[in-house]
């Protein structure tokens, strides 16, 4: 019994030790249910509105309720494939970027949206399923650099195909989307705890793709909110509010007093390779049109291109755009660099969020303009700076790449070069062109017969005479052929 004994005092000890070596682990990995304001409780990023249909693509847009810049670089979204984790077989971590103002709004989609509200967008890959699922806000927080991470769940919504406890239902409408509830006056959700309030399903209206309405509601009445989403075909600008808090830092970003309450302005038209050699740095331009009928203040905007690698330039203080116009900026001003292999370019937002953006170019052939007609964006080779765009295209690359594609059709038959096919059939069609005479054909045929005839005379008379031989004497066998040639 006595050794029983010890050898159990000796596990008991490696156990205790074994948990106090793991246990700073087990608090990192379990998140605790926690909110950045210790004193209100109120999360600092919430969900107001998600869609998991596949219709027009889904999204989950965040709200930040402080009076606080935050870093996305702070959060990550959670995806399980089910509400409830014991049944859950997948989840994924969605790692999000930039920053959100004040009482503003964050999207993650993973399709094209255009929207009535100035907000943040970020595209992800999202692939939430549309039979159950559940998302959950991760906050990151450290309390000194090197030091451990403590984690909180800001906020969670689950959801199922069909009504299960502990599931938001979706929407058989696979256009509608859920929002956030209560609101506050202004349309902002009311969320003072993770997963608290319920959710409305919603879609835009028939009439105003810009207001969402109820879902299953005859009357369309609109719900109040501050965000709705547009549909692609419907293309209105975004609306700037005032997003500076009371008591807010004056040297943080804030948007120029002048401009709260206008439409934010629009690209409309870049140039990134001008006519010409070595005048990129000079000629390049980007155009912005301004739809308000007073001028816009650019104070604290900026100006950006590229993708992978990408180029900033800030507008000068006092810079006015005028009521009504398009405004061109060079690039000898700006410092702005375009790529000409392939890019785009964004109007950012004192707060660095994308108030417009043009589509993603391909290779910019000289003197061609990417400019935008009818909510598209288009290759035009009439560049109109300062004037409203015109689209002309020649058709030249369209015939180019049509020859290319009967080339390489043409030329990748029976395993041949490229440009040996290619020389072969240009040989080919100059011949047609200009056709050799038949006589001179037979000519040249007629010299080289007799040509080889003399070369040849002894042979030739040997073969004669062993076949005469074998005529006059009548043999059933031909000799061995024995080539001889006299010099």
């Amino acid at each position: 019994m006595r050794r029983k004994h010890g050898v159990t005092r000796r596990l008991t000890t490696v156990v205790a030790g074994g948990l106090l070596a793991v246990w700073p682990m087990l608090s990192l990995a379990a998140p605790a249910i926690g909110a950045a304001d210790p004193t209100t409780g109120v999360p600092s990023l919430v969900i107001s509105q998600f869609k998991i249909t596949s219709s027009n693509g889904q999204f989950i847009t965040l709200y930040n309720p402080t009076d606080s810049l935050q870093s996305m670089s702070n959060y990550q979204l959670e995806y399980f494939n089910n509400f409830d984790l014991g049944k859950a077989t997948s989840s994924k971590l969605i790692a999000l970027s930039g920053t959100v103002p004040p009482h503003s709004y964050f999207m993650v989609s993973d399709d094209s949206l255009r929207l009535c509200y100035q907000m943040t967008m970020q595209s992800a890959s999202l692939g939430l399923s549309s039979t159950a699922g559940l998302v959950e806000v991760l906050h990151f927080s450290q309390s000194d650099p090197g030091s451990g991470i403590t984690t909180s769940v800001e906020d969670s919504v689950g959801w199922s195909k069909t009504a299960a406890a502990g599931a938001q239902t979706l929407p058989a409408n696979t256009a509608a989307s859920l929002l956030r509830q209560p609101q506050a006056a202004s349309g902002v959700p009311l969320v003072t705890a993770p997963a608290g309030g319920s959710w409305q399903p919603v879609q835009p209206s028939p009439s105003d793709a810009c207001q969402l309405v109820k879902v299953n509601d005859p009357a369309n009445t609109p719900v109040n909110t501050g965000l709705n989403e547009l549909l692609p075909s419907v293309e209105p600008p975004a609306l700037i509010v005032s997003l500076a808090a009371s008591g807010q830092d004056p040297a943080a970003p804030s948007l120029p007093a002048a401009d709260i309450g206008l439409m934010a302005p629009r690209l409309s038209e870049i140039l990134p390779n001008p006519l010409g050699s070595g005048n990129d740095a000079s000629d390049e331009f980007v155009e912005l049109y301004n739809p308000n009928a007073t001028s816009f203040d650019l104070t604290g905007f900026s100006l950006q291109s590229g993708i992978a690698s990408l180029h900033h330039a800030a507008f000068p203080s006092g810079t006015l755009l005028p009521a009504k116009s398009f405004t061109a900026f060079y690039s000898s001003n700006t410092g702005l660099s375009q790529s000409n292999s392939g890019g785009q370019v964004q109007l950012l937002d004192p707060f660095g969020s994308s108030l417009s953006s043009t589509a993603i170019y391909g290779s910019a052939k000289d003197g061609q303009a990417w400019a935008l007609a009818n909510g598209k964006w288009y290759w035009t080779d009439m560049p109109t700076p300062n004037a409203a765009n015109v689209i002309k295209q020649s058709g030249g690359a369209a015939k180019n790449a049509a020859r290319t594609s009967s080339t390489k059709s043409r030329t990748t038959t029976g395993g041949a070069q490229p440009l040996a096919a290619a020389n072969a059939s240009v040989t080919k069609s100059d011949a047609s062109q200009t056709p050799i005479h038949l006589t001179a054909l037979a000519l040249v045929g007629g010299l080289a017969l007799l040509y080889g005839a003399y070369e040849y005379r002894a042979d030739l008379a040997n073969h004669f005479y062993w076949i005469g031989r074998h005529l006059r004497l009548g043999s059933s066998t031909w000799p061995a052929f024995t080539r001889r040639r006299s010099h």
